[in-house]
């Protein structure tokens, strides 16, 4: 059998599930098993395995020798987290949301219940260290069968006390407290949440660096992408600008990057707000740097952000991570309508997790703080054996239906978002636009 990468926008593959057959619709770049000795049957139908089920699929579907680039945008709630593939098959992690639905994508899509089965992220990159962004890396980083190799940052920590502000000390309004190894935290008094962070990290034995846009291009270990980092810009004494507050100045100087796959560009951003956002425009060259065909929002589409920086970003396609509780009123109309009138081409594309997710009743929402407190929250499940891996998988399969898949041959750029009805996805095709 060899490994092939369907050619195609949609393409249904059946199987026999018990005595009846079934079927799924395969998406843009989904991976297939092939008998290579079918290539020229005249038959209608050919043998195919499809995510571990023995099926067959029409003899004319055309399939790519290699993977594409693939961006998975999570349904984690008012949170964020993505998870993006290349065509090298290098896997890299942006942010991990509040609670456990990042790890639980990781079990459901590399099969951890199996017991031989595990999972290498080359690159984690934390955008800022708000528990939104943050929290969920600590169950992921402590699996037994996932390995993180690298983790990047902003340098800003979260402290107790010791300095006269949350992110460290602040003299003539700049933030000139930076960290770069872990080590550099050792003695500091942090958070508690934030040093559980540090003592995930410190256990998983993940290099640790600090970035920003002095670094520029970076090599995440596959020759095809182009990967830059854009944010945060540093003051010339290795400072970092005080935007009024510690919530302002935190997501303002989010680590923010574009990738460029061919003719393919994409922008993630992560909470840049609207000081972040002239910050990062006020430097010569960066309203180009930032024009993207594919764009993970903001801060949940929160109305704290810049319209300048949608118009230089003109996207084809927006992916909005929200979700319903706790209701912060996101995404924001004003939000969505500044999107509408920022986007490239006659059908730009606007994606929210929230409004793509399914979701169950989970009781009075005074008595919880998120949707994972209904039968899909992973707590108190024992990784280290393969029951309770099976477990999370079956519980993070109701989530599947809030996941926004992007995927793009660097020409053209493929979006789906599954529909519970039939395993059906909507789904669109468009051509890259100048």
């Amino acid at each position: 059998m060899i490994k092939r990468y369907l050619g195609h926008k949609t393409k249904r593959f059946s199987f026999h599930n018990g005595q009846e057959e079934t079927s799924y619709v395969a998406i843009f770049g989904d991976e297939f098993e092939l008998d290579p000795a079918q290539n020229n049957t005249t038959s209608k139908f050919r043998d195919a395995v499809y995510r571990g089920r023995q099926g067959k699929i029409r003899s004319n579907t055309t399939f790519l020798n290699h993977k594409e680039l693939e961006f998975y945008f999570l349904d984690i709630g008012q949170r964020d987290a993505a998870f993006i593939t290349t065509p090298n098959d290098t896997k890299l992690l942006v942010d991990g949301g509040l609670y456990d639905r990042a790890l639980g994508f990781l079990i459901w899509k590399y099969r951890l219940d199996q017991p031989n089965n595990s999972v290498t992220i080359d690159h984690l990159f934390l955008s800022h260290a708000d528990g939104d962004h943050v929290q969920g890396l600590i169950p992921l980083l402590q699996h037994p069968r996932i390995t993180v190799s690298n983790i990047y940052h902003n340098g800003i920590a979260l402290y107790e006390s010791g300095h006269n502000e949350e992110l460290g000390t602040v003299n003539n309004n700049k933030l000139t407290t930076l960290h770069d190894s872990i080590n550099e935290l050792d003695n500091a008094n942090l958070k508690d949440d934030y040093q559980d962070w540090v003592n995930a990290v410190k256990a998983s034995g993940a290099n640790y660096k600090r970035l920003d846009a002095s670094d520029g291009f970076i090599d995440v270990g596959d020759n095809s992408l182009k990967f830059e980092i854009l944010g945060p810009i540093l003051n010339s004494d290795g400072t970092l600008n005080w935007f009024k507050n510690k919530s302002h100045t935190i997501n303002g100087h989010s680590l923010i990057f574009r990738i460029d796959y061919n003719h393919v560009r994409s922008f993630f951003s992560g909470d840049l707000n609207i000081e972040g956002s002239k910050h990062i425009l006020d430097v010569p060259g960066n309203q180009l740097k930032v024009n993207a065909h594919i764009f993970k929002a903001p801060h949940h589409g929160s109305h704290e952000f810049s319209q300048e920086l949608l118009y230089a970003i003109n996207p084809m396609v927006s992916v909005i991570s929200s979700g319903e509780v706790p209701d912060h009123g996101h995404p924001r109309a004003i939000f969505l309508g500044g999107l509408g009138r920022a986007g490239r081409g006659s059908e730009p594309l606007i994606f929210s997790t929230e409004l793509s997710a399914l979701f169950v009743d989970a009781g009075d929402p005074e008595s919880v703080d998120h949707a994972d407190n209904t039968d899909t929250t992973m707590e108190g499940l024992d990784f280290s054996n393969s029951s309770a891996n099976r477990e999370a998988r079956q519980r993070f399969k109701k989530l599947l239906s809030g996941i926004i898949n992007v995927r793009t041959n660097g020409e053209r750029i493929y979006s789906f978002r599954r529909v519970q009805m039939g395993y059906q996805w909507e789904s669109y095709n468009q051509k890259f636009s100048n």
